[in-house]
């Protein structure tokens, strides 16, 4: 078992104007918080409790450069999630009066907020990264620089049409790309999993993945016929020639136990990472909405394949997840493939 890195803890104000947990990247020894570093502590590993009752731990077996890119992104992934939640609170229905990126697509004033505090944050402590995000508050050379040596893609909100109509699955997305791939990840959700604070998950390639300062792992699913999966529906449908998913999701249908539909593709990717899920696809997805996942899902064992190429899953828009027994299988079945 990995030990793990010791995180000073303090109270702050920021980002969106919502109070929070700030985990300080550049100090790395432990403020306990009552008795909880006497009482989580284990050979090898000890757990933090931070404000709103989640969990935290960071494996030492990451180079610094890497822990600290990390220790940042939970930190502002659980103060964007915070804010999220407190303006949907306090806006309520008026949170209706919002913009289109397209037929269907939403943007939301919390979609820009979360995510100019996010950059600023990710801006002040490595100024030399480069930044993509979704609703564009980055600068250009954010895509451009994808293949850089460190490269934030970062969903502010994913889920707006879930966040917009009250439905509890949405969640702030944060993927650290290493050289064009992604490697660490945090999914934060804060209205899910009955906890003050929600579900965090995060993780890094080749060390692990945690949701709230627990471990989790793939599912040990073999056959579809056991398998749970999850799927998606793009906002685009209309266009000639597009792939809907529909005759997917019949033939998928007739194989599986069930099919969930989510509402967040990050939160879909780390249910598989979780074993909630033992699969899931989509068509018609961008870097920012699944690197996060992905990163996590490898960390918990899993793999994440870009269906029109079989490649790494960045390469293409047409994701498969899954926990590494379903990958061919379920590939052949979704492509047509005998």
């Amino acid at each position: 078992m990995d030990s793990w890195s010791e995180c000073a803890i303090r109270h702050g104000s920021y980002g969106v104007g919502q109070s929070g947990i700030v985990l300080d990247p550049h100090e790395l020894r432990a403020e306990a918080i009552g008795t909880e570093r006497a009482a989580q502590a284990t050979a090898g590993s000890a757990r933090y409790r931070l404000a709103r009752g989640l969990l935290v731990q960071l494996p030492t077996s990451l180079p610094d450069d890497e822990r600290t890119r990390l220790h940042l992104a939970i930190d502002i992934a659980a103060e964007a999630a915070t804010g999220l939640k407190a303006h949907r609170a306090t806006r309520g229905s008026s949170e209706r009066t919002l913009e289109f990126k397209g037929r269907r697509e939403l943007v939301t004033a919390a979609d820009k907020a979360s995510e100019q505090g996010l950059v600023d944050r990710i801006r002040d402590a490595f100024p030399d990264d480069a930044i993509e995000a979704e609703e564009g508050v980055a600068t250009p050379a954010g895509r451009a620089d994808r293949a850089a040596l460190w490269c934030w893609t970062i969903d502010p909100l994913d889920g707006t049409t879930n966040f917009v109509h009250g439905h509890p699955s949405y969640s702030v997305s944060i993927g650290i790309l290493r050289a064009g791939e992604p490697h660490l990840g945090v999914v934060h959700a804060p209205e899910l999993g009955g906890v003050a604070g929600g579900e965090c998950f995060y993780g890094a390639v080749g060390v692990g993945a945690w949701k709230n300062g627990q471990p989790i792992r793939v599912s040990a699913t073999e056959t579809l016929r056991d398998a749970v999966v999850g799927t998606g529906f793009s906002y685009i449908r209309n266009e000639p020639g597009v792939n809907t998913n529909l005759d997917n999701f019949g033939r998928v249908l007739m194989e599986v136990r069930g099919i969930r539909r989510c509402g967040s593709a990050a939160l879909d990717v780390v249910y598989v990472a979780a074993g909630v899920y033992d699969a899931f696809w989509e068509m018609y997805l961008e870097p920012y909405d699944v690197a996060a996942g992905i990163a996590i899902l490898r960390g918990a064992g899993g793999v994440a394949t870009d269906l029109g190429s079989g490649a790494g899953s960045l390469r293409g828009q047409e994701i498969l997840a899954t926990n590494g027994r379903l990958t061919e299988e379920l590939a052949a079945l979704l492509t047509g493939r005998p």
